[in-house]
């Protein structure tokens, strides 16, 4: 009898990570390569991405058949219509057996909790929060998208570091080393390229403008320092809204940061003061594990369950039968 195996992505706006895992959990092989944020004008891109991370990992193991389950946590998998495409194209790429699909953040919390009850603050390229209660409901909160949301995201401090910059070119603001790092990040001489600049630039471009932002902070640039802050408070406010939502707590509430921009250790701080801030008690501490190991979790929780479970018809599972909200799951009819 072959053995049977699993697979775990997560595919963000930076990169994307596949691992394939034996039922004993060890780690039979580890790829990673392109982003795997969705596009909603063509959510299958991202599934080609996964199917083909799957497949190289495969060659790497040596594995011939495909893995019994496949979890994949993708950015811009909130949209049932999305996250509808997004399966049926790995069940048409046959990445696996049976395939799930659910948002990255999902999978990040259970990774980085163990599958424990508390909150899950996340800064990348966009921003969101997801949590879970002691009863085991998972809620979320923000992940708006940058138009109307993504409060202290990448974004959102790129943005507002070129507003800074741009008030203080006019006099509306306070002088700022903002301008010039920001322009030499962009990679322009004149400040009246900004806008031409922006106006063109995919919102993973304004986003990787936080690095210069949060350096010219880490230098004492007040006006940099306040707008990081302010972002930050921002960003606490998702996990302080989850957590009232999520009910009573018998003790401080567990927040695990995920994301880039949460690796500044000056935004962390700022964040985790702006927590301390807040009425209800928090206690901010290091992942259990990564978001691949959550997907590779709900993976192996798949399998238990009926050996070919029916495939869902709107794209989303019972309220309370899912394993995750939003999951999605689809079984390859060979």
């Amino acid at each position: 009898m072959t053995a049977r195996y699993f697979a775990g992505a997560d595919g963000g706006g930076t990169r994307t990570t596949v691992a394939l895992a034996g039922e004993d959990g060890r780690v039979l092989a580890r790829r990673e390569g392109p982003p795997g944020l969705v596009d909603p004008r063509d959510p299958e891109a991202a599934a080609r991405v996964v199917a083909g991370l799957v497949q190289g990992a495969r060659a790497d193991a040596g594995l011939r058949h495909a893995p019994s389950v496949l979890v994949a946590g993708l950015a811009g998998v909130g949209n049932p219509v999305e996250r509808e495409a997004v399966r049926g194209a790995l069940v048409r790429l046959a990445a696996a057996d049976t395939v799930r699909v659910m948002t990255d953040g999902e999978i990040a919390l259970e990774g980085a909790l163990g599958g424990g009850p508390g909150v899950l603050l996340v800064a990348g390229t966009g921003s969101v929060a997801y949590g879970r209660a002691a009863d085991g409901r998972v809620e979320r909160c923000g992940g708006w998208g940058m138009v109307v949301g993504d409060e202290g995201s990448g974004f959102a401090i790129g943005r507002a570091g070129l507003a800074a910059a741009l008030r203080a070119e006019d006099g509306r603001g306070p002088p700022t080393a903002l301008r010039d790092a920001l322009m030499r990040e962009m990679g322009i001489d004149d400040v009246r390229g900004i806008p031409p600049w922006a106006g063109r630039a995919e919102k993973a471009a304004v986003a990787a403008l936080a690095r210069a932002v949060l350096a010219c902070a880490e230098q004492g640039d007040a006006t940099a320092l306040a707008l990081v802050a302010a972002q930050a408070r921002e960003l606490a406010r998702h996990g302080a809204a989850l957590a009232e939502r999520l009910g009573a707590w018998s003790a401080p509430v567990p927040v695990v940061f995920h994301g880039g921009v949460l690796r500044s250790p000056l935004y962390a701080r700022l964040v985790g003061e702006a927590l301390e801030a807040e009425p209800r008690a928090f206690a901010v501490r290091p992942p259990v594990a990564d978001a691949v190991a959550g997907a590779l979790g709900f993976a192996r929780a798949a399998a238990a369950g009926p050996a070919e479970p029916a495939p869902a018809e709107d794209g989303e599972g019972a309220r309370g039968a899912a394993p995750a909200a939003g999951a999605a799951e689809v079984t390859a009819r060979r």
